[in-house]
């Protein structure tokens, strides 16, 4: 009669217990599928047509994979100077509606960005002083221009017997399709040596290219095709074409021997 009356105390406190961990743990996974999935890394803030927001900053996790010192000052960059750090290639064309403001530059016969203005100004200043100067060929291009100079160049080339689609792909490695360059942007000079104004690598040779390679990144301008960088960049070498991202990105870009692409493979965007 005791034992009897033993066993059913003991049902009576041990099967509520276990009733309420089965609930428990149905209701914990139930969490898991409704939102509540492990993050692992960065994760980007995007318009609904899936383009990034220029006014939306790209938030770093600091759960799951963890990102490098390095990663989170591109993203404190980035986040701080979006507008002069658009990435304009073959895989990232401009978007349709790509604005820009721009102000008259060598005495109103070029025109360029507002952002890189006053910069440009005091580069140009400081070479002079250094005994240098420059002849700008080229800033901002519109997109019938660059298209103009797509369609000549391939021209020249199918004139010395290559077909369309070959001249095509020859001249894209120097001049991008319209839409996808730089010079678009209005952020990208070709800057010439006043002694030597041809647009080839000649100018590498040039004590005043030299200045501008080796002095650029202090006033927001990075070499934007470097020698060792076409394989990244898709673009030939060329040590006459300067962009602006502004001061910290320039400095932090060419001091770790980056070009455009590879720091925007650490903001996870490329």
């Amino acid at each position: 009669m005791l034992k009897r009356l033993f066993k059913n105390v003991l049902c009576f406190i041990i099967c509520p217990v276990l009733v309420s961990g089965i609930i428990c743990l149905i209701s914990l996974k139930g969490s898991n599928k409704t939102g509540l999935a492990e993050d692992t890394g960065y994760s980007i803030k995007l318009k609904d047509n899936g383009s990034k927001a220029d006014s939306e900053k790209i938030q770093c996790s600091s759960s799951g994979n963890k990102s490098t010192d390095a990663d989170e000052k591109c993203l404190g960059i980035y986040n701080k100077n979006q507008k002069c750090l658009i990435l304009a290639n073959r895989d990232n064309p401009l978007p349709k509606d790509y604005s820009l403001s721009l102000r008259y530059i060598c005495n109103g016969r070029l025109q360029a960005s507002e952002y890189l203005y006053d910069s440009l100004v005091k580069m140009l200043a400081d070479a002079e002083k250094k005994g240098y100067s420059y002849w700008i060929a080229s800033a901002y291009r519109s997109y019938e221009k660059q298209q103009s100079l797509v369609d000549e160049d391939v021209n020249i080339c199918m004139g010395r017997g290559m077909a369309y689609e070959a001249a095509l792909e020859e001249v894209y490695k120097e001049t991008m399709p319209a839409g996808c360059s730089e010079h678009q942007t209005g952020l990208a000079l070709d800057i010439l040596c006043s002694g030597n104004t041809n647009m080839d690598v000649s100018q590498m040779e040039e004590p005043s290219n030299k200045w501008l390679r080796n002095n650029c990144y202090k006033y927001g301008f990075i070499l934007r095709y470097p020698e060792d960088k076409v394989n990244i960049t898709g673009v030939n070498f060329e040590p006459w074409h300067f962009r602006y991202v502004g001061k910290k990105a320039a400095r932090y870009i060419m001091k770790n021997n980056l070009t455009l692409e590879e720091f925007y493979k650490k903001l996870g965007n490329v």
